[in-house]
């Protein structure tokens, strides 16, 4: 059997059903204009209808026949995720994007210990419970209620769970450790259901990216990582729209069909700098 090498061969996206939750801005939104404009029926989900709204406009500014659909949705909600599931017959792949970060008090290893301790111990309880509930629950839960379509899809479902550099780095500086330890979770998350998944024909990877315009990383603010990316960063820049949809686009397609249960630095190498 002859094999196609061409570029819509390998990294072809055309006709798949694709689901991104936090599709509305960020790294979801990049996410979505690379399905979209490539030929896939791309369902975006999040909180703000509006926001949603913006984002189907200016995904039809880039293709005016792209399939776009948005639908409003807490994934953080059990009962609304059975809602929008209901609404689905099929599905190729599932990318689970939502997230959210809620700071702490600002702390470093050079806060003397008495000022160290009080920082660390003012993290709410409720700040570990909305993390958690979002950025990890929410995943498991939709990832497994929608397992029935994603082992239907004619080439084998997928699930791209986004992580964060976050996860693995170890730096001081940073005040977010409900954060940073929920994307460890996705992490590890992301193998479990692999292993699970297995023998149903669903792969499930993840991202980990780094500093992407989003509105965690404002370009604007100097202080941001992403502004200081061209120092902190060994390719000198921050991630582009292009970044994340291409890495996308090549472990929904068949390009990347050979990988699974994988975390994948996006980082420009900031993972180990």
């Amino acid at each position: 059997m002859s094999k196609d090498f061409s570029l819509d061969g390998l990294f072809g996206v055309k006709g798949l059903d694709v689901l991104i939750t936090g599709g509305g801005t960020g790294i979801g939104l990049y996410m979505a204009k690379g399905f979209a404009v490539n030929g896939a029926t791309t369902h975006v989900v999040g909180r703000r209808r509006s926001v949603l709204e913006e984002a189907k406009a200016t995904i039809l500014k880039l293709s005016p026949s792209a399939q776009i659909y948005i639908h409003v949705a807490d994934i953080s909600s059990r009962e609304e995720v059975s809602r929008l599931i209901s609404s689905f017959d099929k599905l190729d792949v599932l990318i689970n994007c939502a997230g959210i970060v809620i700071p702490d008090t600002p702390s470093t290893h050079l806060t003397p210990l008495p000022e160290l301790q009080q920082a660390l111990l003012s993290s709410p309880a409720s700040t570990w419970a909305s993390t958690f509930s979002v950025n990890v629950e929410s995943v498991y839960f939709l990832s497994v209620s929608l397992l029935h379509l994603l082992a239907a899809a004619p080439a084998g479902g997928r699930i791209i769970n986004i992580s964060s550099i976050g996860s693995t780095m170890s730096d001081p500086n940073t005040h977010q450790p409900a954060y940073q330890a929920s994307k460890a979770a996705v992490n590890h998350l992301t193998r479990l259901l692999a292993s699970k998944f297995r023998e149903h024909g669903v792969r499930v990877n993840a991202f980990s990216p780094g500093y992407f315009p989003s509105q965690m990383q404002d370009p604007n603010n100097p202080k941001s990582m992403l502004a200081r990316a061209k120092d902190l960063v060994p390719l000198k820049r921050g991630g582009e729209e292009e970044d994340a949809a291409g890495t996308a686009i090549w472990l929904a397609s068949r390009a990347g069909s050979y990988v699974d249960g994988q975390v994948i630095p996006l980082s420009g190498g900031r993972e180990w700098a």
